[in-house]
């Protein structure tokens, strides 16, 4: 397996630039996510480094050698599409054996390495079928072998399971987080699903319109997200965005919205100065759906109670999303299935003022 390194990577289509000056690092043997919605690049960058697509300027390399001029062939890395890309007249073990034919292994080393990744892969039965004959988990298991038995130095997936449904691709998200582990490979991991980018990769690279805006580990994206865009687009459901003004009492910063008042913690506080620079002005007020307390979850609250109407209540089995509105602005809470709030009636929430980000309106950038 290989560190795989961007330096400055651009690329044009005509007068439209799809990825601007991309520099990521892919150590070895991480399993690294990118993501971010539709038509923000990710893809592109994925065939970039697989040179299915030429980039416009930059640096690319696999392991210590620059790849920019190397065929798709030659870059020994091994690539699993969205729509998995089976021959159809042939069945799962030539289409798992067909690149390691062309390469004119031993026979006896195609059928060991095969058979070995069937085995890891739970498709050993399969082997004499065709692809029309397999259901769509099983023709990404094929897939996923197509390109172990090549013994890459990376892996790279291309939103691998957006066509299977619910059930299986929870299956088979834990199914590819263990072949890593197993395989100790190096994994490009492409999704516009964050759930997918959070429960399965090390590292998490967010991108949007061509840049990348936020690279790190779930948890830190999570709890330190640098932007609105990220704060917004990681967790579900997505981060309360509320307007609010900011004002200093007695040395203590105090974020005002037309529903609630709460007092800025000092243990969230980096930078005084730079936050008393926004005192008096509009900001935008961030709260996570879980950090929007309901008191018929939790007695142990940071903040006074404030009311809230209830519009909409989702139970969801072991919770509920509570949509309603604070004063004039619109949120969501995560509560407990066993909450008290109904559909047109008024209840108390409160927050929890330690989970809170403030954003400067105008850039978007986190200040907390």
């Amino acid at each position: 397996m290989a560190r795989v390194l961007l330096k400055d990577v651009c690329k044009n289509f005509g007068n439209f630039q799809a990825v601007k000056n991309v520099n990521l690092e892919i150590r070895d043997k991480e399993f690294l996510v990118l993501v971010g919605p539709s038509g923000c690049g990710k893809s592109t960058t994925l065939r970039m480094i697989a040179g299915l697509e030429e980039i416009s300027s930059g640096e690319i390399y696999i392991g210590d050698r620059l790849v920019n001029d190397v065929p798709p062939k030659d870059r020994d890395i091994a690539m699993v599409f969205q729509n998995y890309a089976l021959y159809p007249h042939m069945n799962v073990y030539q289409n798992m054996s067909f690149a390691l034919r062309l390469r004119k292994l031993p026979k006896d080393e195609i059928d060991r390495r095969v058979k070995e990744a069937a085995e890891m892969l739970g498709i050993s039965q399969l082997l004499k079928r065709k692809p029309k004959e397999l259901s769509g988990g099983q023709r990404q298991r094929v897939a996923l072998g197509r390109a172990i038995v090549r013994e890459p130095q990376a892996f790279l997936l291309d939103e691998p399971l957006s066509n299977l449904d619910a059930k299986l691709r929870v299956q088979m998200r834990s199914e590819i987080s263990k072949l890593h582990q197993r395989l100790g490979a190096t994994i490009i991991y492409v999704t516009h699903d964050q759930v997918e980018a959070m429960t399965m990769g090390d590292r998490i690279v967010v991108m949007k319109d061509g840049v990348i805006h936020q690279v790190g580990a779930p948890l830190e994206i999570y709890e330190h997200p640098v932007n609105i865009f990220v704060a917004g687009f990681i967790g579900s459901p997505a981060m309360n965005f509320i307007p609010c003004t900011l004002h200093e009492e007695d040395g203590k910063f105090k974020v005002k919205t037309s529903g609630f008042e709460v007092f800025v913690p000092e243990s969230r506080v980096k930078d005084k100065d730079q936050l008393r620079s926004y005192v008096g002005k509009e900001m935008i007020f961030g709260i996570r759906p879980e950090d929007v307390v309901d008191p018929d979850d939790d007695t142990k609250h940071e903040t006074e109670f404030f009311p809230a109407q209830v519009d909409v209540v989702e139970p969801m089995g072991n919770e509920c999303f509570v949509h309603g509105k604070i004063g004039a602005d619109s949120f969501i809470a995560r509560v407990g299935a066993h909450t008290q709030a109904r559909h047109g009636k008024p209840h108390q929430f409160s927050i929890r003022a330690s989970k809170m980000h403030l954003f400067d309106k105008e850039t978007e950038v986190a200040l907390l």
